[in-house]
Formats: structure tokens, sequence, C-alpha cells
């Protein structure tokens, strides 16, 4: 089955934009209440990924005075998160929701259309070994 239709989309999914101050972007990372949340520039373009744990490193690595001068795209992310395209198949989603909470999805351009869950993969598994 298409995942076209167990799309959340962008406009329901909190996102950071690559630019975003990592101040800001901590802050938005912590009241969405997710560890981990898609990265786009302002093209719309899915640039990876941002976890908690990567905040933390970069925390950990840098005084305040260079947090301040850094954005979201800039801090190194420990894992590279995948994306789909919006035309992959549920089946092809099982690996990688093994290793991630959702995965991001995009169109041919590589523009960022929203995200598929892991919950959303496991209730399509689940229906599909009820019949």
């Amino acid at each position: 089955m298409n995942i076209s239709f167990f799309l959340k989309p962008k406009a329901e999914v909190a996102f950071l934009y690559d630019d975003c101050p990592v101040q800001q972007a901590l802050r938005d990372m912590m009241r969405s209440g997710f560890t981990a949340i898609p990265v786009i520039d302002h093209k719309g373009r899915y640039v990876g990924t941002i976890t908690e744990g990567d905040f933390l490193r970069l925390v950990l690595r840098h005084s305040p005075a260079q947090l301040d001068r850094l954005t979201a795209g800039q801090v190194e992310r420990r894992v590279r998160h995948r994306s789909v395209s919006i035309d992959a198949r549920m089946e092809d989603m099982v690996e990688l929701v093994t290793v991630q909470n959702f995965v991001p999805v995009t169109d041919g351009r590589g523009m960022f259309c929203g995200i598929i869950t892991r919950g959303d993969v496991i209730g399509y598994l689940q229906e599909r070994c009820r019949q």
C-alpha cells in the first residue's frame, strides 16, 4: 500500500528551518514534546532530522557565546535519518521505523511533504496480520 494514505502532512508536523538559531530551535523542540524533529530549508526541502542527543552534544561542546552564532542547520547530526519518496510502499518502511521514530516523506524534488510515524507502520502491519 502507498504511504500517502498514512501521511501526516507538513502543515500538521513540527519542524525547524535550517537557519533557525540554536537557542530558538531548542525551545521549539522542547515545546513540541518530541525527541526528534525534521529540519527543512526555506524552499521546503528536507535537510535532515535533529535529535535531543544532537543538541546535547552541541551544548556540551560549545560555549554559550558559540551557541548564539549557530543555527539548526549547522548542528552535527549523529544519525542520518533517511527520508522516503511519497510513492514508497508501507512494506518498505519496516526497516526504517526500527531505527527512526518517524520517516520523513519527500516528493520527487526533495520537498518535505510530512512524516509517517512508527505507530502508523506498526498499526498497518497489525491490521495486515489480522486479515
